[in-house]
């Protein structure tokens, strides 16, 4: 009775774990744009009275030009208000913010020549950084983020 059920057990197992798709199948388009979309900066610090990180996003004005790979902003630190108190604001500076980008749809993006991890804090008083942006089907170019001004 044993074997049986560890028969059909088996027997059970291999039919749910066999594959349903067919070999030859088409493939799919892969995207060739390498472009960044949309920068953004933002300040993060441990919230005592919340007992959690917080989070403030800076004020930006922005240029993209995909003609040139080249994104100009300028950053304001925006005014005290909630938990962003003053004593926080003081703390901002270009030498601890966090950078994201918006990519093309499947890109990859990789920092070039000691440009700041992107996600992480990172230090941008060199106020100018290169990065590569890799579309999905290898296509690569390289973008300059330049900081015109950091207004606090």
């Amino acid at each position: 009775m044993k074997k049986l059920i560890n028969t059909v057990l088996l027997l059970f197992l291999i039919g749910t774990v066999s594959s349903c798709l067919k070999s030859g199948l088409d493939d799919l388009e892969a995207y060739n744009e390498a472009e960044i979309t949309n920068l953004n900066f933002e300040y993060r610090w441990w919230d005592e009275a919340k007992d959690q990180m917080a989070v403030k996003t800076l004020n930006i004005e922005k240029q993209i030009s995909q003609d040139d790979n080249l994104i100009t902003c300028k950053l304001t630190v925006p005014a005290a208000g909630g938990s962003f108190t003053d004593a926080v604001r003081q703390n901002v500076s270009l030498s601890n913010l966090i950078a994201y980008m918006d990519l093309s749809t499947a890109a990859r993006i990789t920092p070039l020549n000691g440009a700041p991890k992107l996600g992480n804090p990172g230090d941008f008083s060199a106020k100018e950084f290169k990065y590569q942006v890799t579309a999905a089907d290898g296509t690569k170019k390289e973008w300059t983020i330049k900081i015109t001004d950091f207004v606090k």
